[in-house]
């Protein structure tokens, strides 16, 4: 009897700890769109990025980390670093390369893959479900219109909203 009591205390531990939480929102910015985020542990999170750029859809999937800043402010700000990927189509008459812009006579559809980084700084309300952040998205992506584009000023003014 001493053994299932122990083992119901055991596996009871784990349910009690889940209160991590979720949050969609919306970013501004070149990848401008909807964004939702998932904890998995109080400093770890991945995003999801649905944006629309140039005609297109692309779909983000980020992995990012929270550390506090030791801002004598308050304790709820956060420095968010993390990396990801990206997938989506654009659909554009025109491309850049080489800081040249080209212009075609039809759109053209083009698939493309990428990979990003993330660097942000987050508020986090401690009264009310809401976040609001300042971001940076830099990626490179290859396509097939534009072959190979990098972006470095993808910089944005996020909100969220907690549950």
């Amino acid at each position: 009897m001493k053994n299932l009591v122990f083992l119901m205390l055991l596996f009871s531990l784990p349910l009690n700890a889940q209160n991590y939480y979720k949050a969609v929102g919306l970013r501004g910015g070149v990848s401008s769109g909807i964004t939702y985020r998932q904890f998995l542990e109080p400093d770890l999170a991945y995003e999801g990025l649905l944006s629309f750029r140039k005609g297109g859809i692309q779909f983000s999937v980020l992995r990012e980390r929270f550390r506090p800043t030791y801002w004598k402010i308050s304790e709820d700000f956060f420095f968010v670093y993390g990396y990801g990927g990206h997938v989506g189509f654009t659909y554009t008459d025109t491309y850049k390369f080489v800081f040249r812009e080209y212009y075609r006579t039809d759109k053209r559809f083009s698939p493309l893959i990428g990979m990003d980084g993330y660097l942000g700084l987050e508020y986090h309300f401690p009264a009310l479900p809401v976040q609001i952040g300042l971001d940076y998205l830099p990626f490179f992506e290859l396509s097939l219109f534009e072959f190979f584009q990098v972006s470095i000023w993808d910089i944005a003014f996020n909100i969220k909203y907690t549950f």
